[in-house]
């Protein structure tokens, strides 16, 4: 997969969870902008299971 492929996809997962989660959206006032930041609040239990499911469910 290219660079570009996965950039596209995550772009995509990103659009998805924007489709099946409330969100916000906020401008930060600073002097060097580095582009768009995407932070998603989740629970100790919700990032457990992102990172199980990262590894391929391996432990």
């Amino acid at each position: 997969m290219t660079t570009q492929e996965k950039r596209e996809q995550v772009i995509q997962n990103i659009a998805d969870q924007l489709r099946c989660n409330s969100f916000t959206f906020e401008f930060k006032i600073v002097k060097k902008p580095q582009g768009i930041k995407v932070i998603r609040e989740v629970t100790q239990e919700e990032l457990n299971a992102l990172l199980k499911a990262a590894k391929g469910g391996e432990e």
